[in-house]
């Protein structure tokens, strides 16, 4: 966030430079005035801050995630409107980090594997939170191709990754630190 803000800061202090710029270049230099305001168009997307959920370590990974697979998914849809945390959430910022992030990179790869496939598909992620009682919930969706390997006797399905011993142990860490902080019960 810091990083985004002091970006922010610095554009804000240089844009009376840019104005006069654009305006020596527009009186008859119509190419580089073109070339000058598609750059400063993608240094200001780059600030974008598009997600404000209340809560800075999950604003600081939405965002973070959000620019990185719109690098190579740009049409991908993501609702986040859903999502708000309580005022006293008992659970750490570390927690929630490791939680989020891996159910992010998750939903990001399979979206990426269903534009892969299908280029027309819409690909999408949502997730939104809710309370009953002191219980807090998250709900994460997203799009996918469908394709889902899991082994008999298997709790999670298996990576399809050819580096399997770096790869398939998120939904293992999420339930651990889930586990751990007793956010969630099992059976």
């Amino acid at each position: 966030m810091e990083r985004v803000y002091s970006g922010i800061r610095g554009m804000k202090h240089d844009m009376k430079n840019t104005i006069s710029l654009i305006m020596q270049l527009a009186a008859g230099k119509e190419e580089e005035l073109q070339a000058y305001l598609e750059e400063l168009n993608q240094t200001m997307d780059r600030l974008e801050f598009r997600f404000k959920t209340g809560n800075t370590v999950v604003d600081t990974l939405l965002n973070m995630k959000y620019h990185e697979i719109t690098s190579t998914v740009p049409d991908l849809r993501m609702d986040v409107e859903g999502l708000q945390f309580p005022e006293k959430l008992f659970i750490q910022s570390y927690d929630i980090g490791i939680i989020l992030g891996n159910v992010l990179d998750n939903a990001m790869e399979a979206c990426r594997k269903l534009k892969a496939k299908e280029p027309d598909a819409e690909a999408f992620i949502r997730i939104s939170s809710f309370q009953k009682r002191e219980l807090f919930f998250l709900k994460m969706e997203n799009s996918f191709d469908g394709w889902l390997v899991r082994r008999h006797q298997e709790e999670f399905p298996i990576t399809d990754k050819a580096d399997k011993s770096s790869h398939g142990i998120g939904l293992a860490n999420i339930k651990s630190t889930a586990e751990k902080r007793d956010i969630i019960r099992t059976a």
